[in-house]
């Protein structure tokens, strides 16, 4: 409750949201969010009045919803993975980028560059996010990679002996389907679990996927999707469809570590560090700057010819001391004309991040 020129503006917050973000390690950008918030409020009743200050506090009230592990069998506690916050344009905040972007994805769907661009991004530290039809729902491709990955780093922590077990590569595996990518692994070489990730991951191997995905229990990758409240794309993959918004769950979940543990969530954001595509959002960031990211290429036919492709590039951006995440899904005609797009909506976002602190900075 705030008094404001001898008026009470009243902002109930349950508390134990604070004690919840602190267990869960989000303390530090989730708290700040909060205070934030309804700092937000106040400076709403001084430029909108009594009726706006209340209008922005009933949409936060109703924005601010954790995002809890579903699926588990304790008793006694409740693992908290991550909020989902209010659009930061609320409270008038990254409005600039906000516009940047539209301005850049309506010059591609105009320009007839692309028929759909969506875009997610988060200030990570300050919790703040914008989006561009954030909710769309795009085939994902590789993208399906990370949770993969993340099965498997799970099932490390209960059995650290998983990575060591090798796996001879059948080219059998790779299903029968168009357009999908050779693998660059060798028919009947054994490989240990922990290459054909980082092949999987680095490289976007399909043989090394595919191999992955006959051997790890049904039982750990189903627990991924469970834990986070996504939809399994189970065994029908290639009419998964995932937006933006929700894909980017994966890399927050890593970023906090509130679903694997600190250790292994460093090992695979590290492991995505090294991704070998250089196109998309690293074409749209100074070159010594690390992004953890994956990319996927859906290619879209009609009767058996190319009618576009869906490119989709999503990670963390690691600007000095104050990294985001961004997720840049497209439908559009080619992939190079789609690498041009996210790489432009990633310099915008770098842009926007960069003035904002350097400014902070400053003062």
């Amino acid at each position: 409750m705030f008094n404001v020129n001898g008026a009470l503006l009243e902002y109930d917050i349950d508390m134990s949201i604070f004690a919840r973000l602190s267990r869960s390690g989000l303390l530090k950008g989730g708290a700040l969010l909060l205070l934030g918030l309804c700092i937000g409020v106040v400076i709403g009743y001084f430029y909108k009045g009594k009726v706006g200050s209340e209008n922005i506090a009933d949409s936060i009230k109703q924005s601010l919803v954790p995002i809890e592990e579903k699926g588990t069998s304790y008793a006694f506690v409740h693992p908290l993975l991550a909020y989902r916050t209010p659009e930061a344009t609320i409270l008038g905040d990254y409005v600039s980028l906000k516009d940047s972007l539209q301005t850049i994805v309506n010059s591609a769907v105009n320009g007839s560059q692309a028929a759909r661009v969506s875009v997610y991004f988060r200030d990570l530290d300050a919790g703040r996010w914008v989006g561009i039809g954030q909710d769309d729902t795009y085939y994902p491709a590789s993208l399906l990679k990370v949770p993969t990955m993340i099965a498997y780093y799970k099932e490390a922590e209960e059995d650290p002996s998983t990575f060591s077990q090798n796996i001879i590569y059948d080219p059998g595996v790779m299903p029968n389907e168009p357009f999908l990518a050779p693998s660059e692994l060798v028919a009947g070489n054994s490989y240990s679990v922990e290459s054909l990730i980082k092949y999987m991951v680095t490289d976007s191997d399909n043989g090394a996927t595919f191999t992955l995905l006959s051997r790890i229990s049904p039982d750990f990758l189903n627990a991924v999707y469970t834990a986070l409240g996504v939809q399994n794309p189970g065994n029908d993959s290639a009419n998964y469809q995932i937006s933006a918004r929700t894909y980017g769950l994966f890399f927050r979940v890593l970023y906090n570590a509130t679903y694997l543990s600190p250790g292994y969530s460093e090992r695979a954001l590290k492991l995505l560090s090294q991704a070998t595509f250089t196109d998309g959002l690293a074409a749209g960031v100074p070159k010594e700057t690390t992004i953890a990211h994956k990319y996927g290429n859906r290619i879209l036919s009609q009767n058996g010819n190319v009618t576009g492709v869906e490119l989709s590039d999503c990670g963390i951006v690691y600007y000095p001391a104050h990294p985001y995440l961004l997720c840049v899904m497209t439908s559009s005609n080619n992939v190079p004309t789609a690498s041009k797009i996210i790489a432009n909506i990633s310099r915008a976002a770098y842009t926007a991040v960069q003035q904002r602190y350097a400014t902070t900075t400053a003062q």
